[in-house]
């Protein structure tokens, strides 16, 4: 039976929800219509169907993402469910396909995902780009910090916060290579507590919102405490704000044994707690990333203004082959542009640029493991000079 694919409508949602049960879940939760319409817009949903029957689904979530302190409008993929009997068949394919030129029909010249099956998903022109840093505390760590050097109060959060939590999380995320920036949905869902689903908070200096701390809670792993909690956002604009925050946190020791957040090495808690007390969970999630629209994707990030380059590249891209052919990278007082032509000296793939796009590896690297090819000492350098940064990271898993 020939397989279509279209975009979702309302009477479609029982049956995505029993597909995601299907390909994710132990135990199937029951459907929940409030959560469900909070989500992605239907028109953001794709679904592949065998006649009447639903085999296969995605979402794109309406997201930007943080490189060099510019925001690149990014579609972040996620749900990718393929029911168990229609695997092997190229249905998650075909979804991938018609996502990306969507998102291309749509301005999102970068996609990232997080993903269950990298190889999947490296054939379709992603990469590992980022990483997703969750660590593990011992709760009791954090009734040591110190308090706040200034007045600072906390008060749970409410739906008239969300403007000026935005606002935050916007100059919070900029600075910071690979953190997100939330579309309509998505920070609606992620920037607020909802009473039985998670707790959210924020702090308050001077009349000014200046932090946001948004917690849940899990059954504990092992016997210390009655249950877990998992930081979903933890944002501050100074020490004082994180601190009062994280003094929410350790007010619920000994009831709650340990806390797992998203913080990278270079974040103020690692400086303020034990080297033993925060550890890294399991192996962590790497993200990956694809640039749908290659030269849309170089001009739309930022560049040190002090980076020039010039670099004739010949790229790759069997599934968007807009982006295949030589290409002449530029890059001069803080803005980049990949135009068509040149010699394509530099030959590599569309996933390892999105490597270096977003600073995940170097190009030095990629030249010493065969993956790209053709380089000069001089270009080399170049590519350095350009992308080279603080490590990517992001607070949040889609």
């Amino acid at each position: 039976m020939a397989l279509q694919v279209r975009t979702a409508r309302d009477n479609d949602r029982q049956a995505l929800h029993d597909l995601s049960q299907l390909a994710f879940a132990a135990r199937s939760a029951p459907y929940d219509e409030a959560s469900d319409r909070s989500a992605t817009p239907l028109d953001r949903r794709l679904l592949a169907t065998e006649g009447a029957r639903i085999v296969g689904r995605l979402a794109v979530w309406e997201l930007g993402q943080w490189f060099g302190g510019r925001r690149v409008p990014m579609g972040g993929v996620s749900g990718v469910a393929v029911a168990p009997d229609a695997r092997g068949r190229g249905v998650a394919s075909t979804l991938v396909h018609e996502a990306i030129r969507t998102m291309r029909d749509r301005g999102e010249v970068v996609s990232s995902l997080y993903p269950m099956n990298h190889t999947l998903y490296r054939r379709h022109g992603w990469e590992v780009a980022g990483s997703y840093p969750e660590q593990r505390l011992d709760l009791r760590a954090l009734t040591s910090l110190p308090r706040p050097d200034t007045e600072v109060e906390v008060r749970p959060t409410t739906e008239a916060d969300l403007p000026a939590i935005r606002e935050l999380h916007e100059a919070v995320s900029r600075e910071e290579p690979g953190n997100l920036s939330h579309g309509p949905e998505f920070g609606a869902r992620r920037l607020l507590g909802h009473p039985g689903i998670q707790e959210g908070y924020v702090a308050e200096a001077d009349g000014r919102l200046t932090g946001l701390l948004v917690a849940g809670r899990t059954d504990p792993t092992d016997d210390r405490g009655f249950y877990t909690i998992t930081v979903l956002q933890l944002l501050a604009a100074d020490l004082a704000s994180e601190l009062a925050l994280l003094r929410v946190l350790a007010a619920q020791y000994p009831v709650a044994g340990t806390v797992t957040l998203v913080t990278p090495p270079q974040s103020a808690l690692p400086m303020l707690v034990g080297e033993r007390d925060l550890r890294p969970v399991d192996r962590g999630w790497c993200w990956m990333t694809r640039l749908v629209d290659a030269a849309g994707a170089i001009a739309a990030r930022g560049y040190a203004p002090d980076a020039t380059a010039e670099v004739h590249l010949h790229l790759d891209d069997p599934v968007a082959r807009w982006n295949t052919g030589p290409r002449v990278l530029r890059v001069k007082d803080g803005a980049g542009h990949l135009e068509p032509g040149g010699r394509g000296d530099v030959r590599l793939g569309i996933g390892r640029l999105a490597s270096l796009y977003t600073g995940w590896t170097s190009p030095h690297r990629l030249a010493r493991l065969g993956l790209l090819t053709g380089a000069d000492a001089a270009d080399l350098a170049a590519l350095d000079r350009v992308f080279a940064g603080r490590l990517p990271w992001s607070r949040d898993f889609f």
